[in-house]
């Protein structure tokens, strides 16, 4: 989808050899990941259906593993891993305890190295759907930069995303209480999506459907 390939060109940069993805999903984001051909990237998913096409999506990739877990849990077995980078995409609003998973993902971190966040903006849009998924909030670009820098990570750059998709969510979601079906999010994907990217490559926009952040734990 081009709305995975945008959200990994904006993280590109910052991904390094060793790379830990916080709820892995069905494996979208990692497949991108691993067409840059990291040194290995360690897949983390708890859910059970996710992760049983996660698995199955990777499996022969000796780049990968996956682990049927919490982050909580990973960190106890791996002690500490030390990877360049972390990449959690619409992870942390699943999470009641969003300040100790940020702290977990710092310690899961060599010094200098990057956490690439991608979570949904603006408490104003939060919507039923947002229930519906799972959602215990969304983030403000000011709060989100205070959670960063409690636990330790020094903001890169903390910017607004989908300026269009946030009219879009507010109309659907929001104003007229609807969920977004597989239809919606194909036309979304396919019409809004270059717009939106176009927009962001080029405009700094003060509001957006989501909150892009990158961080590095200081050496």
């Amino acid at each position: 989808m081009r709305y995975h390939r945008d959200i990994l060109r904006i993280f590109s940069p910052y991904l390094g050899n060793r790379t830990l993805e916080v709820g892995a999903g069905s494996g979208n984001i990692s497949q991108l990941i691993l067409t840059r051909q990291p040194e290995h990237l360690y897949a983390v998913e708890p859910s059970d259906g996710m992760c049983a096409i996660l698995r199955e999506r990777l499996r022969g990739n000796l780049n990968a593993s996956v682990h049927h877990s919490l982050l909580s849990d990973f960190m106890e077995t791996e002690k500490e891993p030390g990877v360049d980078s972390v990449v959690s995409v619409n992870v942390l609003e699943h999470v009641r305890d969003d300040i100790g998973e940020l702290t977990m993902m710092r310690r899961a971190l060599r010094p200098g190295g990057h956490l690439c966040l991608w979570v949904p903006a603006l408490p104003v849009l939060y919507s039923r759907f947002d229930r519906t998924l799972g959602h215990y909030r969304r983030y403000r670009k000011q709060n989100l930069v205070q959670k960063l820098e409690r636990v330790g990570f020094v903001p890169v750059h903390v910017a607004y995303r989908d300026v269009v998709g946030m009219l879009a969510w507010f109309v659907v979601c929001r104003i007229l209480g609807q969920e977004l079906s597989p239809m919606k999010v194909g036309i979304y994907d396919r019409f809004v999506m270059p717009v939106t990217s176009l927009l962001g490559r080029r405009l700094s926009p003060p509001l957006g459907k989501n909150l892009m952040a990158i961080a590095r734990r200081p050496l």
